[in-house]
């Protein structure tokens, strides 16, 4: 029996993930910083090897031209020794520049990874603001719902009202004929006869008698 009551629940254990250990960034430059370091010291080792390989070379030549064959063996051995250390530093040295490489590429697809990802949380964070696709879908369908009824309502206030101008075509069409019988024989007479009553017409001038033709002979030089 339990004399402190029910056991306390021990809480769960955190969750699992399948991604494996988290890399930091500086600890992946870290690793691409000893690879190239690594590099520089297979050069400097390889050129120490090139160095040597040289001087037994010469010290051959010169232990034959003196007639010392077996010193001049003895040379060729640790060149050929050498060489094949120089020949195992190019292929550490082509090992290390792969993996740097493939390092320095996943390097650069992790920051891509990234960037695209924080672009992804950016653009569904505006897209929450906005409401979503159905309120921006809401939003449009009540904005042209708003423009279709500002049309009505001009086309409305555009409208004459019923009883303001109630006449009659036939009237309208008698008047107008009127008018233009008038302005017809108005241009006939060219002249209102109306602004003519009152006035006097001019007199007539006088004319004077006319000198007679002369009777004499019109006399001609010779």
């Amino acid at each position: 029996m339990n004399l402190f009551g029910r056991k306390k629940a021990e809480p769960p254990p955190p969750p699992t993930s399948n991604a494996g250990p988290t890399v930091s960034a500086s600890s992946t430059l870290n690793a691409i910083t000893k690879l190239r370091d690594a590099g520089d010291t297979l050069d400097k080792r390889e050129d120490y090897l090139n160095n040597k390989i040289k001087k037994e070379t010469d010290e051959a030549k010169k232990f034959m031209g003196q007639g010392k064959k077996s010193q001049a063996l003895q040379c060729i051995k640790r060149k050929k020794m050498y060489e094949g250390q120089v020949e195992k530093i190019g292929q550490a040295r082509l090992n290390l520049e792969t993996q740097q490489l493939a390092l320095e590429q996943l390097n650069l697809n992790k920051e891509v990874v990234e960037a695209q990802r924080e672009g992804a949380k950016t653009m569904a964070s505006v897209t929450a603001q906005m409401g979503g696709v159905d309120a921006v879908d809401d939003t449009m369908g009540a904005i042209e719902d708003a423009q279709a009824d500002a049309n009505d309502i001009a086309e409305a206030l555009g409208r004459p009202m019923a009883g303001a101008y109630d006449m009659d075509d036939s009237d309208l069409l008698a008047e107008l004929e009127e008018l233009e019988s008038e302005d017809l024989e108005s241009q006939a007479l060219g002249v209102d006869l109306s602004e003519l009553k009152g006035l006097d017409a001019p007199s007539v001038p006088s004319s004077k008698p006319m000198p007679s033709a002369p009777t004499g002979k019109v006399q001609t030089e010779e």
